[in-house]
């Protein structure tokens, strides 16, 4: 009898001490996930208040009213809401060896030849159509705000009056488009941000005039008859809530 009390007890206080250890890992598991999920969702606040410091304008952008820039919107933003004083960037054009474009200058939508490769030195940008197309198709259906259909119709050529928009991945790199987070301080400190396009024939150059962040919901991809182009690319990195778009205007051709 003593022998089968013992057994019981001992048995009792291994339940015990399992129950025990079951709780407590229970709660280390716990802590960990709240931990985890704490560090998750801080990250996030951390990334996405740092996003507004990408808007910027060149300095010498003039703002457009609402009339002017009208763009059939939707109840969008607009994000050709700026335009370059006239002569802007003409020496550099100038003396990079291209002929100076006025806005009148662009050639009707659907007569040029399509792009090829877009560069942008100054933000190490070096990409080709084919990968922006493949990147941008992608970007376009997993954005609930933005029409696929719509993508493809406001697809102007470059020198064409027209938008021209072009959607990279954020990542580091030649083929992407992660280096437009370095756009709103060059302009910001008043340097001159040009976008290359060669079209197989001819390169076309388009001055920078502004950045915007906008909300996904809020993005139209409107056209315009300013000849413009919009490099657009999902801020912060991996997330696809607001788009970074960097902006720019036909300012010459070689």
């Amino acid at each position: 009898m003593e022998i089968g009390l013992d057994y019981m007890q001992m048995r009792s206080r291994a339940q015990h001490y399992g129950l025990r250890l079951t709780g407590i890992g229970l709660l280390v598991a716990g802590i960990v996930l709240v931990g985890i999920g704490l560090a998750y969702y801080g990250n996030l606040y951390w990334l996405r208040s740092g996003v507004e410091n990408y808007a910027a304008q060149r300095q010498d952008a003039t703002l457009l009213n609402e009339v002017t820039a009208s763009q059939d919107l939707k109840n969008g933003a607009i994000v050709s809401a700026y335009a370059l004083p006239a002569g802007a960037y003409a020496e550099t054009v100038e003396e990079l060896g291209f002929t100076p474009l006025k806005q009148s200058d662009a050639k009707p939508l659907g007569t040029l030849a399509p792009a090829q490769r877009v560069i942008v030195p100054e933000l190490g940008i070096n990409v080709t159509m084919n990968q922006i197309n493949l990147t941008g198709a992608s970007i376009v259906n997993d954005v609930d705000g933005i029409d696929p259909g719509e993508y493809e119709a406001v697809q102007a050529n470059p020198g064409e009056r027209g938008a021209m928009w072009l959607f990279g991945a954020a990542d580091k790199g030649a083929d992407a488009f992660g280096g437009l987070n370095d756009a709103a301080g060059l302009l910001t400190e008043g340097n001159d941000l040009l976008i290359y396009v060669n079209s197989g024939t001819q390169i076309y150059l388009y001055g920078a005039t502004h950045t915007d962040v906008i909300p996904a919901d809020d993005l139209r991809l409107s056209s315009t008859d300013r000849a413009t182009i919009h490099l657009a690319v999902p801020t912060p990195a991996g997330l696809y809530d607001h788009f970074l778009v960097l902006s720019g205007e036909l300012v010459g051709v070689k």
